[in-house]
């Protein structure tokens, strides 16, 4: 049931097609637009982040230790490895006595390079310059506050993991039993689950829905962190980044591997899933930014912008680095009745 979402031209000439599926529900849950399959299931990846993010304000922790909202929005993200944000998972960990010997995220070269396409220097990074090693230090923080483990947080049986799996079936209204249990690249457990049931949990992320008062209240915070601090969630060169700027504010946006995005509007309180099947970066991009000109979030002339344009419409070079092909994004959203 997955739909054409892109085309890759080489030329004047189709030479590859990507297809996926697209979701969006209302404040209340219900599906209004669609196309592919809304049910169809796939991995969160990172796209669990303010979801993982969560137990940290409503247990306490993020009021015990101090943290800012800078701090709880890196901990919902997955930041650049730029040194204001080396910095930052430095001053959550140092508030809960521990260090970077802690993270089990492992290393990579930092998306600051990637997504710029800056050359990096040939150094051993740091795991501090992980995407995900805000992500972690939340996690042990659950830890510290609670006495636990501090050595097998990533384990799925571990308190911590077993918090973060019921606060996903809870907010995304699936059944813990239900939701598939992989192994993230950063090491930590990660969850597959129906589309259309992300995009619930995003929607309740901007609505703060939940039956438990204090959850609620954690999903403003954490909502609230994300929106005031969008360099913190991911950082420049980013889709997620560009959007948020683009959309003036109206976006809270969360990428995760393999070409899945998800977001919610929060004027709207809508819910946004979107995946490309073949999980190919290079075609979410313009998808993403499709859906939102067609939702009216996103206006012909957000998508000429410097920081957006290079997603909307993205370009193919050779190794002479001249332009050969473009991406275009070639489908119509359906509205539910």
């Amino acid at each position: 049931m997955n739909e054409v979402l892109a085309k890759v031209y080489r030329g004047k000439t189709i030479e590859s097609i990507h297809f996926g599926s697209v979701v969006v529900v209302d404040y209340s849950g219900k599906l209004i637009y669609r196309i592919g399959d809304p049910n169809f299931v796939t991995f969160l990846r990172s796209s669990a982040k303010p979801f993982q993010a969560i137990p940290v304000v409503e247990l306490g922790v993020a009021e015990a230790f101090g943290f800012t909202q800078k701090e709880i929005a890196i901990i919902a993200g997955s930041h650049n490895g730029e040194k204001k944000h080396v910095k930052l998972v430095q001053s959550i960990l140092k508030k809960i006595g521990l260090n970077k010997s802690f993270l089990q995220c492992g290393t990579h070269v930092p998306h600051y390079y990637t997504a710029l396409g800056i050359t990096p220097p040939k150094k051993r990074f740091s795991p501090l310059q992980h995407n995900c090693s805000a992500k972690h230090a939340g996690m042990l923080a659950i830890c510290v506050y609670k006495n636990w483990n501090l050595k097998n947080y990533l384990k799925s049986n571990h308190p911590v993991q077993k918090l973060i799996l019921k606060t996903i079936s809870e907010l995304c209204e699936y059944p813990e039993k239900k939701i598939k249990i992989g192994i993230e690249g950063c090491g930590a457990p990660t969850h597959g689950l129906p589309l259309k049931n992300m995009a619930i949990g995003f929607s309740k992320l901007v609505t703060f829905r939940s039956k438990n008062g204090i959850t609620s209240q954690a999903l403003q915070v954490v909502a609230d962190s994300m929106w005031k601090y969008p360099e913190m969630v991911s950082g420049k060169g980013r889709l997620d980044y560009a959007l948020v700027t683009a959309s003036k504010g109206k976006l809270i946006c969360k990428a995760g591997a393999e070409a899945l995005h998800c977001a919610a509007v929060l004027d709207k309180g809508w819910g946004l899933a979107i995946k490309i099947l073949d999980g190919t970066r290079r075609a979410v991009n313009p998808a993403s930014v499709e859906v939102y000109r067609q939702l009216g979030i996103l206006k012909k002339s957000h998508l000429r912008l410097r920081d957006l344009k290079d997603f909307a419409f993205p370009s193919i070079y050779n190794h002479k680095k001249v332009k050969v092909g473009f991406i275009k994004s070639d489908f119509r959203l359906k509205r539910t009745k």
